[in-house]
């Protein structure tokens, strides 16, 4: 690809990130993307079929910038870079906190949902790779285990976000693992 080209998609994608964070994704249009990209409507449509389509290549972005920023599991304390393995997904919900509300609240967006647990079920299933590695056992399908912690994660959002995210992001992650962690070691054999 030219350069004019990924220079243009990296600036519908910050378009994209900065309205999710000031309105709900529902009420953004795509007249409203390319006015504020600076950008021709054609020149929108070189790129994506839809703002759906933009909207999860910005998240992709986004979370492959955090994951970018993170490293793996320590297998001795449970912590990625001394914090729990979901603060970045708390840090990153918290930032675009309206949008996640819409997104995880409305009944009109499962196929957000579902996109974003399978992302959730995947990277939970690598980053726990290194407890796999010294694992004397597993009790439990490891797939099961990612699917199962994306889930809960998905219901700790929901919850967060409906009370007013009153918790920190790392006192959400402290408290997700305080809740899962236990589990999870049981079904390597570590306890």
């Amino acid at each position: 690809m030219d350069r004019r080209y990924l220079r243009t998609e990296k600036l519908l994608i910050h378009t994209m990130l900065a309205l999710i964070s000031e309105k709900a994704f529902q009420t953004i249009t795509i007249a409203e993307i390319v006015t504020r990209a600076n950008i021709a409507r054609k020149t929108f449509y070189a790129h994506y079929n839809d703002k759906q389509q933009l909207l999860w290549h910005s998240l992709e972005y986004h979370f492959q910038s955090l994951e970018q920023a993170t490293t793996n599991l320590n297998p001795d304390t449970l912590l990625m870079d001394n914090k729990p393995l979901s603060y970045p997904v708390f840090k990153h919900v918290a930032e675009y906190h309206l949008f996640y509300r819409t997104m995880l609240e409305g009944q009109e967006n499962p196929a957000f949902v579902y996109q974003f647990w399978d992302y959730l079920a995947q990277q939970s299933y690598r980053k726990h790779q290194t407890l796999r590695e010294i694992a004397p056992f597993m009790s439990v399908p490891p797939e099961l285990t990612a699917e199962i912690l994306a889930g809960a994660l998905l219901g700790a959002l929901r919850w967060w976000l409906r009370g007013g995210m009153e918790a920190t992001p790392e006192q959400m992650a402290y408290r997700f693992s305080q809740l899962m962690a236990p589990g999870v070691l049981q079904s390597l054999g570590l306890e």
